[in-house]
């Protein structure tokens, strides 16, 4: 269970999250909508630990992310919504370098993955060689590879392709069934309508809307987010 209690953010003079309350039950796909700078991104980070909020609690399984950070990504995949890797690295090296964070990575499932995203003929590609998919590819493989019980996504399926985008979807629906608690930022509606039992609309680092997702279709539900953001017509 991922606990997030009246958590807030200040940088200098802007509120990044004011309040924010959020409960992500066990085995649950819980997304997160709002446009570009609404405090999404913010969010995650202290969800993962990297920032302390300035007030309020969050708690992963009863454990506090900023002060047991190590600790937690044993059990946690994070996929950062701008792409992080070491460009002078191949895919196998990167993927073996993250394996020395993740040591319950199992090797059989690793490979499933390599075969399920296409990526063996990667694994000797420098990084700085790759296109964004197949960066997205390798960062999906280990975010994943060690089946985390928490996963924590920021706009994952940016950079791909369709196929890539269901083969994605599937992965996430999979490890749901298996155990895994999800959550997920995203732009992408039919992803939203797909993947979450619930999602939180957030607005200038407020949350101001909760919805049941399972009832809606794409249309609506981007109907919804357009009425919420939408504030400027083209003259």
């Amino acid at each position: 269970m991922i606990n997030i209690k009246n958590v807030s953010k200040h940088f200098q003079e802007k509120t990044a999250n004011k309040k924010i309350s959020i409960e992500v039950k066990p085995n649950e796909i819980f997304g997160i909508l709002g446009p570009n700078g609404a405090g999404k991104t913010t969010l995650i980070r202290q969800v993962l630990g990297f920032i302390k909020p300035d007030s309020g609690e969050i708690l992963i399984n009863n454990v506090n992310p900023w002060n047991n950070s190590k600790k937690l990504m044993l059990d946690v995949g994070y996929l950062a919504g701008e792409i992080a890797t070491y460009d002078f690295m191949t895919g196998r090296e990167f993927i073996d370098f993250n394996i020395k964070f993740k040591q319950n990575t199992n090797k059989e499932f690793l490979q499933d993955l390599i075969d399920y995203f296409d990526f063996e003929p990667s694994l000797k590609t420098k990084i700085k060689r790759m296109s964004k998919g197949t960066k997205q590819k390798v960062s999906i493989i280990v975010a994943t590879m060690n089946k985390p019980k928490f996963l924590i996504l920021d706009e994952p399926t940016s950079g791909l392709d369709p196929v890539m985008q269901d083969k994605f979807n599937k992965l996430i629906l999979k490890l749901k069934k298996e155990g895994t608690t999800v959550l997920l930022c995203s732009h992408m509606f039919a992803e939203v309508i797909k993947l979450c039992e619930r999602a939180c609309f957030i607005k200038d680092g407020t949350i101001i809307r909760e919805i049941a997702t399972d009832s809606l279709s794409v249309e609506s539900l981007e109907k919804d987010f357009l009425a919420l953001y939408s504030t400027k017509e083209l003259i």
